[in-house]
Protein backbone atom coordinates (compact mmCIF):
# COMPACT_ATOMS: atom_id res chain seq x y z
CA UNK A 1 0.00 0.00 0.00
CA UNK A 2 1.36 3.31 -0.58
CA UNK A 3 -0.94 6.85 -0.17
CA UNK A 4 0.18 10.50 -0.70
CA UNK A 5 -1.76 13.29 1.02
CA UNK A 6 -2.36 16.81 -0.72
CA UNK A 7 -3.96 19.40 0.16
CA UNK A 8 -7.70 18.53 0.23
CA UNK A 9 -7.65 14.75 -0.33
CA UNK A 10 -5.46 11.66 0.67
CA UNK A 11 -5.11 9.49 -2.75
CA UNK A 12 -4.18 5.62 -1.55
CA UNK A 13 -3.00 2.81 -3.85
CA UNK A 14 -4.15 -0.76 -2.57
CA UNK A 15 -1.69 -3.71 -4.20
CA UNK A 16 -2.61 -7.51 -3.84
CA UNK A 17 -3.09 -8.94 -1.13
CA UNK A 18 -4.17 -5.90 0.70
CA UNK A 19 -7.40 -5.92 2.43
CA UNK A 20 -9.69 -2.70 2.04
CA UNK A 21 -11.11 -1.89 5.07
CA UNK A 22 -7.80 -2.23 7.09
CA UNK A 23 -5.89 -0.57 4.90
CA UNK A 24 -8.07 2.40 4.54
CA UNK A 25 -8.90 2.91 8.28
CA UNK A 26 -4.74 2.49 8.51
CA UNK A 27 -4.24 5.55 6.63
CA UNK A 28 -6.98 7.60 8.55
CA UNK A 29 -4.86 6.67 11.79
CA UNK A 30 -1.60 8.16 9.97
CA UNK A 31 -2.99 11.12 9.19
CA UNK A 32 -5.16 11.64 11.67
CA UNK A 33 -8.48 11.57 9.80
CA UNK A 34 -11.58 11.32 11.20
CA UNK A 35 -14.04 11.22 8.59
CA UNK A 36 -13.90 11.26 5.03
CA UNK A 37 -16.02 10.61 1.97
CA UNK A 38 -14.12 7.40 -0.15
CA UNK A 39 -14.47 6.61 -3.77
CA UNK A 40 -12.32 3.73 -5.52
CA UNK A 41 -12.36 1.69 -8.53
CA UNK A 42 -10.01 -1.52 -9.14
CA UNK A 43 -10.60 -5.16 -8.74
CA UNK A 44 -11.19 -7.96 -5.46
CA UNK A 45 -10.92 -11.80 -5.02
CA UNK A 46 -11.83 -12.83 -2.15
CA UNK A 47 -15.05 -10.61 -1.20
CA UNK A 48 -17.63 -10.71 1.67
CA UNK A 49 -20.84 -8.82 0.61
CA UNK A 50 -24.17 -8.40 2.93
CA UNK A 51 -27.54 -6.69 2.93
CA UNK A 52 -29.31 -5.56 5.91
CA UNK A 53 -32.96 -7.36 6.68
CA UNK A 54 -34.99 -4.86 7.92
CA UNK A 55 -37.59 -7.54 8.64
CA UNK A 56 -35.48 -9.69 11.44
CA UNK A 57 -32.89 -6.13 11.55
CA UNK A 58 -29.56 -8.20 11.06
CA UNK A 59 -26.72 -8.11 8.18
CA UNK A 60 -27.26 -11.34 6.01
CA UNK A 61 -24.00 -11.92 3.92
CA UNK A 62 -22.07 -14.15 1.08
CA UNK A 63 -18.61 -14.86 0.28
CA UNK A 64 -17.66 -14.62 -2.91
CA UNK A 65 -14.66 -16.02 -4.66
CA UNK A 66 -12.47 -15.12 -8.08
CA UNK A 67 -11.79 -12.08 -9.75
CA UNK A 68 -14.22 -9.41 -9.81
CA UNK A 69 -14.20 -5.40 -11.33
CA UNK A 70 -14.97 -2.70 -9.01
CA UNK A 71 -17.30 -1.23 -10.82
CA UNK A 72 -18.68 1.60 -8.17
CA UNK A 73 -18.13 1.54 -4.73
CA UNK A 74 -18.26 4.74 -2.54
CA UNK A 75 -18.55 5.58 1.41
CA UNK A 76 -17.30 7.27 3.99
CA UNK A 77 -14.86 7.13 7.43
CA UNK A 78 -16.57 7.60 11.07
CA UNK A 79 -15.71 7.00 14.48
CA UNK A 80 -17.45 4.98 17.28
CA UNK A 81 -16.30 4.95 20.78
CA UNK A 82 -12.85 6.15 19.15
CA UNK A 83 -12.63 3.58 16.77
CA UNK A 84 -13.18 3.76 13.15
CA UNK A 85 -15.46 2.45 10.68
CA UNK A 86 -15.02 2.10 7.10
CA UNK A 87 -18.58 2.04 6.13
CA UNK A 88 -18.42 0.93 1.94
CA UNK A 89 -20.72 0.14 -0.48
CA UNK A 90 -19.81 -1.74 -3.44
CA UNK A 91 -20.99 -2.99 -7.16
CA UNK A 92 -18.64 -5.66 -8.38
CA UNK A 93 -18.54 -6.42 -11.91
CA UNK A 94 -18.37 -10.65 -13.12
CA UNK A 95 -16.26 -11.96 -16.01
CA UNK A 96 -19.52 -12.67 -17.59
CA UNK A 97 -20.75 -8.71 -17.05
CA UNK A 98 -23.50 -9.76 -14.20
CA UNK A 99 -23.22 -7.96 -11.00
CA UNK A 100 -23.07 -7.95 -7.35
CA UNK A 101 -23.88 -5.61 -5.21
CA UNK A 102 -24.14 -4.52 -1.11
CA UNK A 103 -22.40 -3.81 1.69
CA UNK A 104 -18.88 -4.42 1.81
CA UNK A 105 -17.36 -6.66 4.92
CA UNK A 106 -14.53 -8.00 3.78
CA UNK A 107 -12.13 -7.52 0.28
CA UNK A 108 -9.04 -8.42 -0.76
CA UNK A 109 -7.34 -6.60 -3.61
CA UNK A 110 -6.66 -8.76 -6.81
CA UNK A 111 -3.82 -6.71 -8.85
CA UNK A 112 -4.85 -3.23 -7.40
CA UNK A 113 -7.64 -0.67 -6.02
CA UNK A 114 -7.16 3.26 -6.01
CA UNK A 115 -9.15 5.01 -3.72
CA UNK A 116 -9.35 8.96 -3.31
CA UNK A 117 -10.21 10.09 0.61
CA UNK A 118 -11.70 13.33 1.02
CA UNK A 119 -11.37 14.23 4.77
CA UNK A 120 -14.56 16.27 5.78
CA UNK A 121 -14.26 19.26 8.64
CA UNK A 122 -17.88 17.66 9.50
CA UNK A 123 -17.09 14.86 12.42
CA UNK A 124 -18.80 12.15 12.15
CA UNK A 125 -19.68 9.31 14.93
CA UNK A 126 -21.78 7.00 14.76
CA UNK A 127 -23.92 5.14 17.64
CA UNK A 128 -26.39 2.03 17.55
CA UNK A 129 -29.73 3.04 17.35
CA UNK A 130 -32.23 1.20 19.46
CA UNK A 131 -35.32 1.29 16.74
CA UNK A 132 -33.07 0.02 14.05
CA UNK A 133 -29.94 -1.85 15.49
CA UNK A 134 -28.05 0.17 13.12
CA UNK A 135 -24.89 1.94 13.95
CA UNK A 136 -26.43 5.51 12.59
CA UNK A 137 -24.87 8.82 12.17
CA UNK A 138 -24.35 11.11 15.00
CA UNK A 139 -23.09 14.92 14.57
Amino acid sequence: MQWKKGEYEVVIRLDQGDEIQKSVIEVCKAENIKSAYLSGIGSLKNVEIAHYDTVYAKYGSGMFEGMFEIASMTGNISTAEEKHIAHIHIVLGKSDFSTLGGHLVNGIVGPTCEIILLPLETQIRREKDKKTGLMLTKF
